[in-house]
């Protein structure tokens, strides 16, 4: 007897994405083992999946970076349901 999966995945997946930001990242780069690990791949890297909470802590760490600019953003979080 066949079970359905009991999560779907696709409905919890994010993207957080790299932004042209290039002093932050550079800032960021000087410390990369003081990053989250979402940043820090991201420094290699365009874009990582993720979950909603990941997301919003990187980003929460990257706001609270002394670099931070929010006239260019460094990072975008995306929720990739429909």
């Amino acid at each position: 007897m066949e079970h359905e999966p009991l999560f779907v995945y696709g409905l919890y997946v994010w993207f957080l994405q790299r932004r042209d930001s290039p002093e932050w990242w550079a800032a960021v780069a000087e410390h990369p083992f003081a990053a989250p690990g979402l940043i820090q791949e991201l420094l290699r890297g365009p874009s990582v999946v993720c979950d909603r909470a990941e997301a919003l802590q990187a980003l929460a760490w990257a706001r609270a970076h002394p670099a931070w600019r929010d006239d260019q953003p460094a990072l975008k979080a995306v929720d990739a349901r429909p």
